[in-house]
C-alpha cells in the first residue's frame, strides 16, 4: 500500500519536544515509506529557544524533510540504473577526504610556524607592485582657525593631547561646525603634497619627524597633527591587510610542506620498488 505524508498539528509537536525522552520513539511524519522519528527532530533541535520558536523550527525541520524524501522517491522512480549508479564518484570523494585529511594531519602543527616581520615585508613588496606608491603619504589631523578665535585654545588643547582627542573627537567636531575647515580622518592615507596644497603651506620638513605643527599664515591659524608619515607604501598596510599577507605566507609554507612529503613518499617507494612503469 502506497504510504502518504503524515503531520502533526503545532501543538502536538510541542507536546513532543517537552515530553519525556524515555517513552517510544513516535513518528512524526511519514512519505514515501520514509518515517522521520522524535529522536531525529530532537538531536537537530537547539536547546534554550521559547515555546513558539521551537514550534516554528520543528515545523520547518519536518517541512524540508518532507521535501527531501519526496525528491528522493522521485529521483529513484525516474532515474535510470546507470544514473543512479555513483560508485565512481563515490570512492573519487572518499579518495579526496582521505588524502584531504592527511594533509590536515601532516600540517596540523604548522600553525605554529614563526614567520618574521621581514619575511612578511619582503613578501608584502613582491605580493603586488602595481600598489606601490613612491609619493610621501601622511594621516593628518588638522583645523584652519581665523586668526584670534576664541575656539584656538579649546581646539589646541583637545587636538594636541592624544587622549583627549580620541575621547573629545566627536565633541570638538561639533564644536568647529559647517563654517571652519578641518580634517579628523585617523586612518585614512593622504599625499603629503596634496594636504599641503589644502593648507596653504609646506610642512614636510615637519611630517618625518615632528608630531604637533602649529603656523600662522596670513588671516589664519593652523593646528595640525601628523599621526603617521611614510616614504613609499604598499597597499598592504593595515593590521588586517597584514593578517591576510601572514595567512597566504603561511598557506604557502604548508603547501611546500605536502609537496615536500609527497615527493619523500614517492621517492622511498621508487627506490623500494613498489612503484611499477
Amino acid at each position: 500500500m502506497k504510504k502518504t505524508l503524515l503531520l502533526f498539528c503545532p501543538l502536538f509537536i510541542a507536546l513532543l519536544l517537552t515530553s519525556c525522552r524515555g517513552k517510544r520513539d513516535k513518528v512524526l511524519a511519514e512519505v514515501y515509506y520514509h518515517r522521520l522519528y522524535e529522536s531525529e527532530l530532537r538531536q537537530n533541535m537547539p536547546t534554550g529557544l521559547s515555546p513558539a520558536d521551537s514550534i516554528a523550527l520543528a515545523n520547518d525541520f519536518i517541512d524540508n524533510w518532507l521535501k527531501e524524501k519526496i525528491l528522493l522517491h522521485e529521483a529513484e522512480r525516474k532515474l535510470s540504473l546507470r544514473d543512479k549508479n555513483f560508485d565512481k564518484k563515490i570512492e573519487e570523494y572518499r579518495n579526496t577526504l582521505l588524502i584531504n585529511r592527511y594533509y590536515d594531519m601532516l600540517t596540523a602543527n604548522a600553525d605554529t610556524i614563526q614567520i618574521s616581520d621581514k619575511e612578511l615585508d619582503d613578501f608584502m613588496k613582491g605580493f603586488d607592485n602595481r600598489y606601490t606608491i613612491e609619493k610621501e603619504i601622511v594621516k593628518v589631523n588638522y583645523v584652519k582657525l581665523s586668526k584670534g578665535s576664541p575656539l584656538l585654545p579649546v581646539a589646541k588643547g583637545i587636538l594636541f593631547d592624544d587622549n583627549r582627542r580620541a575621547e573629545e573627537r566627536d565633541a570638538l567636531i561639533t564644536l568647529l561646525g559647517d563654517s571652519i575647515e578641518y580634517l579628523m580622518d585617523d586612518n585614512t592615507w593622504f599625499y603629503l603634497d596634496d594636504i599641503q596644497n589644502e593648507v596653504s603651506f609646506d610642512f614636510s620638513e615637519d611630517a618625518a619627524k615632528r608630531k604637533y605643527v602649529e603656523r600662522e599664515i596670513g588671516d589664519y591659524h593652523y593646528l595640525m597633527v601628523i599621526l603617521d608619515y611614510k616614504n613609499q607604501r604598499s597597499v598592504s598596510e593595515t593590521e588586517e591587510e597584514r593578517a591576510a599577507a601572514r595567512m597566504m605566507l603561511l598557506n604557502q609554507r604548508k603547501q611546500q610542506l605536502i609537496r615536500e612529503h609527497v615527493d619523500k613518499l614517492y621517492n622511498e617507494a621508487l627506490k623500494s620498488g613498489e612503484i611499477a612503469q
